[in-house]
């Protein structure tokens, strides 16, 4: 039984009031000073990954912008959650902030029976980036298109192991997405994160996988693998002659993932709303796009209420996905 699963995971931001600071109100002198010590920016991940050379750039940007320091302090593991635990139970003073991926409040609270956190413990500040993905198969897959792929799947249901970054990791669930767009069976093949999985990519172990831009585009370059297909809205500027889900008559397939900054509930409005402008300063600057394209990523700013509300919707979407797949949540 196939169902079409329209998902757009990030529309475009809606344009909401500008009083949007849910945070604590306080003296109108709280943020002048600004930061006078050292801000630390938790990136929910280990060194190395995209999340790394975002975190980096903002850090350095902000410190130019706010005239202050900002370290950034690695703290990965259990999907995003001891980063994440760690900044909801900071001192709500501006001085300890998350980089959140889309899934730290999108995917992971669906997916876990005990949350550590709720949304509501965080201020939501700015997002920062998208991060669009790539529909890449084996170099040596017999279908050179989109179409061959769907006509082969067909062909041999449930035949094609597709590779995902572990069980109702965002790449499971666009992969979900693709083969319910395209109405053919995959076989989901669950690895332990983005590396291994390219690893068998690259082997011929398995056949396709839905790869962030910046993991897919080296190995598209060097010959490693190929893709068929971008998820995202329009074509990517990096993969110009990879045609999107959408124009090839797939509509409901598109998808891509983010990244936002987010403080502790009750961190002083002040403090929040020069943040964000800091962050809109840095999102739209020259140095930060030009850092982001190259990487594949997008800059995407926003004010503290786009934010929160783009994650309410994405949650409730990515909700109904993984009730919809049967995917059960974790302890």
């Amino acid at each position: 039984m196939h169902h079409t699963v329209k998902v757009l995971v990030f529309s475009t931001l809606l344009a909401l009031p500008s009083a949007y600071s849910s945070a604590a109100p306080a003296a109108p002198n709280a943020a002048a000073n600004y930061p006078d010590k050292p801000v630390t920016l938790v990136i929910p991940f280990p060194p190395g990954g995209t999340s790394d050379v975002v975190g980096r750039q903002l850090a350095q940007q902000l410190g130019e912008v706010l005239g202050g320091s900002f370290v950034v302090n690695n703290r990965a593991g259990a999907a995003t959650l001891i980063g994440a635990t760690y900044v909801a139970r900071a001192p709500k003073d501006g001085y300890t902030l998350l980089l959140s991926s889309g899934s730290t409040f999108t995917t992971t609270p669906h997916l876990m029976t005990q949350m550590p956190y709720t949304l509501d413990d965080f201020a939501p500040v700015a997002t920062v980036a998208t991060v669009p993905f790539a529909f890449v198969v084996k170099k040596d897959f017999p279908a050179r298109n989109l179409t061959e792929y769907t006509a082969y799947a067909k062909a041999h249901p449930g035949k094609i192991n597709n590779a995902t970054n572990g069980p109702g990791s965002m790449v499971h669930l666009l992969g979900e997405v693709v083969a319910s767009g395209l109405q053919v069976q995959l076989t989901q093949v669950h690895y332990k994160g983005a590396a291994p999985a390219a690893m068998d990519m690259i082997g011929g172990v398995v056949d396709s996988n839905v790869e962030a831009l910046t993991n897919a585009v080296p190995n598209i370059e060097a010959g490693q693998y190929r893709a068929l297909a971008v998820l995202s809205a329009e074509r990517q500027p990096l993969l110009p002659d990879v045609p999107t889900f959408r124009e090839l008559g797939y509509p409901s397939v598109v998808g891509e993932t983010w990244y936002g900054v987010f403080a502790p509930a009750g961190t002083p409005a002040p403090i929040v709303d020069k943040l964000n402008a800091a962050l809109r300063k840095v999102t739209t600057s020259q140095q930060f796009t030009q850092s982001m394209t190259k990487i594949g990523n997008q800059p995407r700013p926003s004010t503290p209420a786009e934010l929160k509300e783009v994650t309410l919707r994405e949650s409730e979407r990515w909700g109904d996905l993984i009730k919809q797949l049967g995917i059960k949540p974790v302890q």
